[in-house]
């Protein structure tokens, strides 16, 4: 009887990489690469071959190593057995060829030197977006400060930091824009108002609140995508709509549901079990949102 495997690379509580999908494969070669960024407490890695099997994914073998002898940096590579549920290997073959080495981060440039270590790439590598010019990035204090609240802030040249108002700018930002508006975030809700003491005109929309803001510039053609955190307390059929964090994920799924807004809650962690309709909803979605 074949098989659909595939292959995560785990920590305690967390998916690192996943291979594709081989149907009905024998003998699988997967001959995948991944650059994983390691900071994550554990005693072992474990490297899992899977089912994709209808009703849930089932282990097929499973083969671990001590992270002691990862962070020694040296090469790993070579064929490894496969450990079925039983203690055993599935059949007596049974392995896989991994090729993997640590690099601490005080030997990477790209961590100590950043940017600057790398100015083909010219930005961030293995990033949803490409780089574009025209950014920028600006720091707040908190996400509302009333004028004069804050001491002044001495730069070069005898200039003053100029104090934002983070939820002003957001909005006008959301108000502003022309092709797409992408938030990601844990707490995510639609009856947020972005702009409760204004010290400037309001854009147009600017009285409205998050959700309905969204939905405004979504009916004027901008692409909105909305990736929430599903926090699991939360119960869309019960009275636990906001949830034990009271992110409030579920009442704001349902406000954009039938619209032109795209909102997708995503899990922290994947579970270790997911069905087939579940497992294809979210291969589905996370396509749409990126």
């Amino acid at each position: 009887m074949t098989s659909d495997p595939y292959v995560t690379v785990t920590v305690p509580q967390s998916t690192l990489a996943r291979t594709r999908v081989l149907k009905s494969a024998d003998n699988p070669e997967w001959n995948e690469r991944f650059i994983i960024p390691m900071a994550h407490p554990l005693t072992e890695l474990e490297i899992n071959v899977k089912d994709d099997d209808l009703l849930g994914a089932e282990v097929i073998g499973t083969t671990k190593f001590l992270a002691q002898k990862i962070a020694t940096g040296e090469r790993i590579t070579g064929w490894f057995p496969l450990i079925g549920s039983s203690g055993k290997p599935p059949k007596p073959t049974t392995a896989i060829h991994i090729d993997m080495k640590f690099t601490p981060c005080e030997e990477n440039p790209l961590y100590k030197q950043s940017l600057a270590s790398d100015p083909e790439q010219g930005g961030v590598r293995h990033t949803y977006f490409p780089m574009r010019k025209g950014n920028k990035v600006t720091l707040y204090q908190d996400a509302h400060v009333p004028d004069g609240m804050l001491p002044k802030i001495e730069l070069d040249d005898g200039k003053v930091f100029n104090q934002g108002k983070c939820w002003e700018d957001l909005c006008y930002a959301i108000s502003e824009a022309h092709h797409m508006i992408y938030i990601a975030g844990w707490s995510v809700f639609h009856k947020v108002k972005l702009v409760r003491e204004p010290t400037r005109p309001l854009p147009r929309g600017g009285d409205l609140n998050l959700g309905e803001l969204l939905k405004y510039k979504s009916e004027e053609g901008v692409r909105v995508l909305l990736l929430v955190w599903d926090d699991k307390t939360s119960d869309k059929f019960g009275i636990r709509k906001m949830g034990l964090m009271q992110t409030h994920d579920e009442e704001t799924l349902k406000f954009f549901k039938h619209s032109s807004v795209m909102c997708v809650l995503a899990g922290r962690y994947a579970a270790s079990k997911l069905g087939y309709f579940k497992q294809k909803a979210r291969v589905l979605l996370s396509i749409l949102v990126l």
